[in-house]
């Protein structure tokens, strides 16, 4: 029988389609998100699976019992860890569905044997991190946690994301309101053919010089589209803001092999958002104009994130909804390798 997936924060269906690039025979009971504007892009891509359009802590009991699910996955909002935000953890208001989650575990009657959890790097030094662990722990879930980058894959897109993975398969033991856990971070999944990161003197993982330059990486030009001329000059960097920024973008070209980590501003900011494309020319030595210098489209990005080609936007979202909505989204590639680990070894 199919595997019976509840997809908490479906978003645009990240974890959806991880399951499909993992060959798992499954079904998504039901897709839990509050933004409509991800649900439109869920719904145009799986219409038949139901989606809750309501806060999770205000549903009734009766429908987490009904679920009947074996996994659940999970992309909480990652305002609350993200190192560029207050770090407020547990104490912040966008953590609270999470939190209920986590009380969920216990309520529940009819528990999942697996969890799949994804979140920004930054989670694994917050609060709410310790508390998810003490309940796991106390329900009998042997857990996991991990820091990887999808360049490790051999895709051309930093983005470093912690991973929990769960199997309730161990002996429940009780644990103090208090009880913290040593930070224990992998890099390598079981039966995976990744690239392992360089290490410093005291231990801290550097993505960046061990992967970002390695032969095994893909380039750039594998993942770009055929634009018609309407569609490059939606895309192109005016003179102005060229002049104005050029000097804080990251730029590569179709021949690189990385791009940075693209955010839900890009396009609305210059820097820290995502990469940007210089068409001709050598980086740092020839000008860039607007004729060689562009955004990667949405299209692009999803695919640099290891969505498949049948993924696609429905009409009625526009350029920015699309950039905010992958920039909340999560690494296809590396959650399929994880769900396959999960599911079939751990």
């Amino acid at each position: 029988m199919p595997l019976r997936v509840a997809e908490f924060y479906s978003g645009i269906g990240g974890m959806h389609y991880a399951l499909k690039a993992a060959s798992i025979d499954s079904e998504v009971v039901r897709a839990f998100d509050i933004n409509p504007v991800a649900n439109d892009v869920y719904k145009h891509n799986f219409p038949e699976i139901r989606i809750m359009q309501r806060s999770i802590e205000s549903l009734p009991m009766s429908l987490f019992e009904g679920l009947k699910c074996e996994l659940w996955t999970m992309s909480p909002p990652c305002q609350p860890y993200t190192r560029q935000g207050l770090q407020k953890g547990s104490e912040d208001a966008r953590a609270k569905s999470f939190l209920f989650i986590i009380e969920l575990l216990e309520r529940v009657q009819r528990k999942p044997t697996y969890l799949l959890v994804e979140n920004v790097a930054g989670f694994e030094k917050s609060d709410t991190r310790a508390i998810l662990l003490r309940q796991l722990t106390r329900l009998g879930y042997r857990f996991e946690e991990y820091l990887l980058n999808p360049l490790q894959l051999c895709y051309p897109n930093s983005r470093t994301r912690y991973y929990l993975l769960a199997k309730r398969c161990a002996e429940p033991r009780e644990c103090a309101e208090d009880e913290q856990f040593e930070p224990s971070f992998l890099h390598d999944v079981p039966g995976a053919d990744l690239i392992q990161p360089a290490a410093d003197v005291d231990g801290r993982v550097d993505f960046d010089k061990a992967v970002w330059n390695h032969d095994k990486v893909r380039k750039v030009k594998e993942f770009l589209e055929p634009l018609d001329e309407q569609t490059l000059e939606l895309h192109r960097i005016s003179g102005r803001t060229l002049e104005k920024y050029a000097w804080v973008y990251d730029v590569v070209t179709k021949d690189s092999s990385r791009t940075c980590c693209f955010t839900k501003g890009y396009k609305n900011y210059a820097e820290g958002t995502g990469s940007i494309l210089q068409l001709e020319g050598v980086v740092g030595k020839d000008p860039m104009t607007v004729q060689n210098t562009r955004y990667f489209t949405a299209r692009e990005i999803a695919n640099l994130m290891g969505f498949p080609q049948e993924f696609a936007f429905p009409d009625s979202s526009t350029i920015k909804q699309r950039y905010r909505l992958l920039g909340n989204s999560l690494s296809v590639s590396v959650v399929a390798v994880l769900m396959d680990y999960l599911l079939h070894r751990m």
